[in-house]
């Protein structure tokens, strides 16, 4: 085999180890993580598609903490959330760190996030939509908004993938 051929076909399994390593860890999420319902609302009611996705921002992306501690983080920081399991099934940010806390109790799970600005995003703040399920999606996010939640998977390593939207009683699941 001459010297080309082997670099060319060097750079293409490189190229495709890229490509498949990518959707990789949130198939790994969606299959290993433990479920958990989060609740959720979009950035603007009027105006929460883009493409086919809808844009959502979460409770958890804000959660208490000291205006110090907030500002002493770098912009960009890894930030891990403990979650722990409300009464009404809804899971809330327990506590906040700036690393990965080493003890848990049972009932928690965290999720790592980067600060960003004002809040802290997971990498789960947009949801594909199919283009015939638009409209009513839209339409029912705009008149129940306050009732929007979403499933997550949060594997071991505190990455987070969005399994359903939940809307009142209506799943949307793509």
């Amino acid at each position: 085999m001459n010297k080309r051929l082997t670099w060319f076909i060097i750079a293409v399994a490189l190229q495709m180890l890229i490509l498949t390593a990518v959707p990789a860890r949130k198939i790994y999420t969606r299959q290993t993580g433990k479920a958990v319902i989060l609740k959720t609302s979009p950035y603007d009611p009027y105006t929460i598609m883009s493409g086919y996705y809808v844009r959502l921002t979460h409770e958890i992306s804000r959660p208490q903490v000291s205006r110090e501690q907030w500002r002493s983080w770098p912009e960009r920081q890894g930030v891990w959330v403990v979650l722990k399991k409300g009464d009404n099934e809804i899971w809330y940010a327990d506590s906040v760190h700036n690393s990965s806390p080493e003890h848990l109790p049972n009932e928690a799970v965290v999720i790592k996030g980067k600060k960003k600005n004002d809040r802290i995003v997971y990498g789960i703040e947009s949801y594909f939509i199919p283009e015939n399920a638009r409209e009513t999606v839209e339409n029912d996010l705009r008149e129940h908004s306050a009732q929007a939640r979403i499933e997550v998977k949060i594997d071991s390593s505190g990455h987070a993938a969005i399994i359903k939207l939940l809307i009142e009683d209506r799943v949307y699941q793509y």
